[in-house]
């Protein structure tokens, strides 16, 4: 039957505003298009989807190969899901043709014809609307359908494309905030209903935060414009903290769910089922994004069991309304402020909002005790790196804690001092300890409570609650110490650090007593005073016993201080010497740069300046890799110094000017002996250029920041190497729990001798796989699935590391790429969790790998190098002396590591297949050299071992040979020949081939006689 032709379209729809920017999108999809036959653009509730698709199709010239006319079909005011074939067939021109819903007519009438048909708004209708697309696809070959969706249709050679939002300045670099669509589209917006709106120094800032705070969302940036009429760009900005309330209005004619943002995410969490609408709600309480351990920590509750939440987190991802990203390997999950505002109406309707609240807090306590101890260990960025991204959350923990459990946010708060110390946000942090320390004080025990206890019969409950909370209290004092310490604010440090280490001493802490004891000696020794020494030498004594380097490299620092106070130069240096040793063998850059700064300042002080200068621009670029405010401060003030004393004041004025500006920004001040030392020279230096130029280049260097002006020393002058450390490698600090054995490079180890200190990661996997971590093997029912296993031994066997695409290729080849992401980070997720280390796996760049200071140990790394080792040690004694070669025991012994084949007893890729043959070609040359040292003393044993391996490597021929070789040598010549025969039918059998002309060789010196 002849088909009809469709008839013209009405054409689409009209714009009646500018579109802004999306260049590169449209380049992309354009591309697309052309490759594929159905293209989805998903997204958030107002990301622009809409706008996007008919821009798209309205450059259908630009496109190569657009397969005939556009038809345009808008689902958004359909809620039959019976009217979308007769949509369809209107927008064809078929409604005549087509009665109904009979897809099957629409089939027949399209099945030669060419088309874009572009289905708008599929969200509310995605079942039925895939199955349209799916029998359209499948029987029509020459259409090609554009669709809108806020979730995928999930038909088979889908291309979905999120839309991403629209580009907004960068907070690190904003740049020209005219180069962001975002503030163009809100400025160009904001002209529309006043005209003349332009951008201005005066409004700049407000429009780029209005930009920022909505995410970049096109929707919620034109309804926030729209406010210009009545509000200025401040104004707007002010009250985003209520976005629904600011963000009511649009125009007359616009898409109903178009006229209010609250609209436009009504119609999204209509959609959903109840138990996507009990996460969303929780999720609410998360600032700044999630992992999926956060997901997991505060979604289940009534109507979501834990063991759904990843499944009903990836329905919100789907549907566009919970955002997701990789973050040092792992998935981070986000919501648009404006989804997060509305979530948490519906989460405090629900009477949920304070449980959901007291769960984010632990969690956050969760996390932040994880990562705690390893704030001064050798893995300290890996963890700041980890918990920075959370800021947000632990800013909103704080806050709700303070208000509603005070205990917690004590704990929380000292948890947290290593934290703000490593990172740039002392001052932020010094407020937070500050006022727990006043909770803390609050709720101290006074003398008379002690006393009463002293006679009371207190449940041991009771008495525990009490001593966790004495702890969380002498943790809080010796941060407030500590920080006062570094901000020279001297008496404060002074009570806070005694009250922290008596209540250490007396609660049996004495990692936290020596702490306390060196920061208290470092007031002392800032002080000049002499009660620095022995502080700082108890505390020396606990470090050293416990190997804890952090402690010690700042005991040793802080004597070698006093000792420059106190005039006696040569301590001085001695002491910090070995405190640059020890930051040397430490390993991390922000201490190796205070260490050196340390005894930079004793060479100043002794008007050493060539070598002062070395240290100091070694510290720098140190301190460039690892940085820290306060100490890049100290090394811009000590080449400041420098500087001026050689003649170059307005240089050295800028670097001080500098210094004082950065220290500023952590709220401190420099270290009394600095500013005595300096303070003694400033005259001077004003003199030589006068005040008025000094005070010009001082107001210079204020100005700057101090990143620009350490690439510009360092650019002009290379920084000075490091000198070689002969000494022996270090342990990790005690504090650490645990001490590397020695690597044998790339983090990879032999398993460590008696003598030697377990390796934190140890793992057997010749034969069934067994995991220890910590020196505790894991047990099998740790493991939730195999896949983590796998993925495991992949990371192990790749030190060098492998990009996310090359894992997915190897452990799901052939799965699509949008699955293999999903897979992948759930099996990471699951490694880490039950390694119970997550920095363990890291990322460089794109690519994945263990980390590489981590010291652990695998078998299959020992065996394979003991193995190269003998075999070398073989094939010189061929060349040299055949009867002097490998040690028998040796052999065996090495032999006896392999208990069987890789990850043996589990399913794996056939990425495995390569390093499994390659360990059962090292057993049998193995094999062959025990066979070969045997010969010379037990030949009997020798032909049984041959024999036994003939047996299970049939067809390699080397084998037989020796076998039939040691049988010719004890004179059984019949015995040779018959398994020459053997292996003649066994080679035709198997593959239908002849002997090698070795083995014919052989058989035929054994037959005419010939010694062998």
């Amino acid at each position: 039957m002849a088909t009809t032709a469709p008839r013209p379209s009405a054409g689409l729809p009209t714009e009646l505003t500018s579109f802004i920017g999306r260049e590169r999108e449209l380049q992309e999809l354009a591309g697309l298009m052309a490759r594929s036959r159905l293209i989805t653009l998903t997204g958030a509730a107002g990301s622009g989807k809409t706008r996007l698709a008919l821009q798209l199709v309205g450059r259908a010239g630009e496109l190569a190969g657009l397969p005939g006319p556009v038809r345009w079909v808008e689902l958004a005011s359909l809620r039959d899901a019976g009217l979308v074939v007769p949509a369809v067939a209107e927008a064809m021109g078929l409604r005549e043709e087509v009665r109904g819903g009979d897809l099957a007519a629409l089939v027949r009438l399209l099945h030669t014809h060419r088309a874009l048909l572009v289905l708008d708004n599929c969200e509310h209708l995605v079942d039925d609307v895939a199955a349209l697309v799916d029998g359209l696809l499948r029987q029509c070959p020459d259409l090609a359908i554009l669709a809108t969706s806020r979730e995928a249709l999930g038909v088979p050679g889908e291309r979905a494309w999120l839309v991403p939002p629209l580009s907004v300045p960068r907070r690190d670099d904003p740049g020209d905030p005219t180069a962001a669509e975002a503030v163009r589209l809100f400025v160009e917006r904001a002209a529309d209903v006043v005209p003349g709106f332009a951008l201005t120094p005066d409004n700049q800032d407000a429009v780029v935060e209005i930009c920022r705070r909505l995410d970049g969302i096109p929707l919620a940036i034109e309804l926030a414009a729209a406010r210009i009429r009545v509000l200025s760009a401040a104004d707007i900005r002010d009250r985003l903290d209520d976005v629904f309330r600011l963000l009511s209005t649009g125009g007359r004619t616009a898409v109903p769910r178009h006229r209010t943002l609250r609209a436009a995410i009504d119609w999204s969490h209509d959609l959903l089922t109840e138990e996507s609408r009990a996460l969303l709600r929780r999720l609410a309480v998360f600032r700044g994004g999630f992992g999926l351990e956060g997901a997991e920590a505060v979604g289940p509750g009534p109507g979501l069991q834990a063991v759904e939440v990843l499944d009903v987190l990836a329905r919100l991802v789907d549907r566009s309304l919970v955002g997701v990203r990789e973050h040092h390997g792992a998935a981070r999950y986000s919501l648009l402020e404006a989804v997060r505002q509305y979530a948490l109406e519906q989460l405090v309707a629900s009477g949920e909002e304070e449980e959901t609240r007291r769960r984010h807090a632990r969690h956050v306590l969760q996390r932040v005790e994880e990562a705690e101890p390893h704030f001064i260990r050798r893995e300290r960025k890996l963890w700041v790196d980890r918990l920075q991204p959370d800021l947000d959350n632990i800013r909103s923990a704080l806050a709700w804690s303070r208000e509603h459990d005070p205990a917690l946010h004590v704990r929380l708060v000292g948890k947290l001092w290593w934290f703000w110390f490593s990172t740039q946000h002392w001052t932020e942090g010094g407020r937070w300890v500050d006022g727990a320390l006043r909770l803390a004080r609050d709720a101290a025990p006074d003398a008379d409570d002690d006393a009463a206890d002293d006679d009371a019969d207190v449940d041991a409950d009771v008495d525990a609650d009490a001593t966790s909370s004495e702890r969380d209290r002498a943790a809080i004092l010796f941060a407030a110490g500590a920080l006062a310490a570094l901000q020279v604010r001297t008496e404060e440090a002074q009570g806070a650090l005694r009250e922290a280490a008596d209540l250490a001493a007396r609660l049996g802490d004495e990692r936290l007593e020596a702490y306390a004891l060196n920061y208290l000696g470092m007031t002392y020794a800032g002080e000049g005073r002499a009660e620095a020494m022995e502080l700082c030498r108890r505390a020396e004594t606990w470090f050293r016993e416990h190997d804890d380097l952090y402690g010690l490299r700042l005991a040793l620092l802080l004597q070698g201080s006093l000792a420059a106070a106190r005039g006696a130069m040569d301590d001085a240096v001695r002491f910090n010497e070995e405190g640059v040793g020890v930051a040397r063998r430490f390993g991390l850059d922000r201490e190796l740069a205070v260490a050196l700064q340390n005894l930079a300042a004793v060479h100043l002080t002794r008007e050493q300046l060539e070598p002062a200068e070395s240290l100091i621009r070694e510290a720098m670029a140190a301190s460039r890799r690892d940085p820290s405010y306060y100490f890049i401060a100290t090394g811009l003030a000590y080449l400041g110094e420098l500087e001026c004393r050689r003649g170059r004041v307005e240089i050295g004025a800028r670097l001080l000017g500098a210094a004082e500006a950065t220290r500023e920004r952590v709220g401190a001040v420099a270290f009394r002996t600095d500013r005595v030392r300096l303070e003694g020279q400033l005259p001077a230096f004003r003199a030589a250029i006068g005040d008025d130029a000094f005070d010009r280049a001082w107001a210079e260097g204020r100005a700057l920041r101090p990143e620009t002006l350490m690439e510009e020393i360092l650019t002009a002058t290379p920084a000075v190497p490091a000198p070689v450390d002969t000494a022996p490698a270090a342990a990790a600090p005690a504090a650490a729990g645990r001490t590397p054995a020695a690597s044998n490079g790339g983090g990879r180890m032999d398993r460590p001798s008696p003598s030697e200190p377990e390796p934190l990661l140890r793992v057997d996997a010749l034969g069934p796989l067994e995991v220890h971590v910590d020196g505790q093997r894991l047990e099998p029912e740790r493991w939730t699935y195999a896949k983590p296993r796998e993925l495991l031994l992949f990371l192990l066997l790749h030190p060098g590391g492998s990009t996310r695409d090359q894992v997915g290729e190897a452990l799901w080849p052939g799965a699509a790429r949008s699955n293999v992401k999903n897979s992948f980070h759930v099996t990471l997720h699951h490694l880490r969790k039950t390694l119970g280390h997550p920095e363990w796996v890291v990322t460089e760049g794109d690519r994945y790998r263990l980390e590489p200071t981590l010291h652990y140990a695998l078998d299959v790394d020992r065996f394979e190098a003991a193995a190269a080792g003998i075999l070398a040690q073989a094939r010189a004694s061929e060349q040299t002396d055949p009867a002097v070669g490998p040690d028998p025991a040796t052999i065996r012994e090495t032999l006896a590591l392999c208990r069987g084949e890789i990850l043996e007893g589990d399913v794996a890729g056939r990425w495995i297949d390569d390093h499994r043959d390659r360990v059962r070609r090292r057993v049998v040359d193995l094999n062959l050299a025990l066979g070969a040292a045997l010969e010379r003393e037990d030949p009997g044993a020798a032909a049984e071992l041959y024999r036994a391996l003939a047996a299970r490597e049939e067809l390699d021929e080397e084998v037989h040979r020796r076998l039939m070789a040691s049988w010719a040598r004890a004179g059984d010549r019949v015995q040779a020949l018959r398994h020459y025969d053997r292996v003649v039918a066994l080679l035709r059998d198997a593959l239908d081939a002849e002997p090698e002309p070795g083995t014919v060789a052989l058989y035929e010196s054994i037959r005419a006689g010939v010694p062998v």
